[in-house]
């Protein structure tokens, strides 16, 4: 007769196994001040220097195939993600919702392109009390490439360590 403890180990065991070969590879990007792990095979490309430390306080992973690329701002205190600002001669704000709780605002907003050959989602957290403020986002060609990696944005976004002095 089987045992049911050793069916259930083993079941345990091969969904452990399961998860730990799909989990996807990151590698570890420090800014000036912040760290955030991203896949391992995106392409980095830190764009706004910092203006009180040495690296960066954005960068911008690209996938390899170009469909989706994260986005993450996160200075010391706060300062304008310009790098992400709207081009109106090619892009149009096409949604946006604000909450705010206490000290904390949580502004989520889309940029898309004026042609539909893409978007970009956006979230700006800003806390009076340190006063800090960080935006993380993720530009996508179509719904379906954004919901092929959903995973691992939400992974990226979720490991977002914010540094300061």
């Amino acid at each position: 007769m089987p045992n049911p403890i050793i069916h259930a180990a083993a079941a345990l065991a091969f969904l452990l196994c399961a998860v730990t070969a799909h989990a996807a590879a990151t590698t570890t990007y420090a800014g000036a001040w912040f760290e955030i792990d991203a896949p391992v095979e995106f392409t980095v490309r830190p764009s706004l220097p910092s203006a009180s430390a040495d690296g960066f306080d954005s960068a911008f992973f690209t996938s390899p195939d170009g469909a989706v690329e994260f986005y993450i701002h996160a200075p010391q205190w706060g300062g304008d993600a310009t790098d992400i600002a709207i081009d109106p001669a090619t892009e149009s704000l096409s949604d946006e919702k604000v909450v705010t709780d206490g000290p904390v605002t949580r502004r989520w907003f889309t940029i898309s392109a004026n042609d539909g050959s893409y978007s970009r989602s956006y979230l700006t957290t800003t806390d009076t009390r340190g006063p800090t403020e960080r935006t993380v986002g993720i530009r996508y060609r179509s719904i379906e490439d954004l919901q092929a990696n959903n995973a691992a944005y939400t992974a990226f976004r979720d490991s977002l360590r914010q540094f300061a002095d």
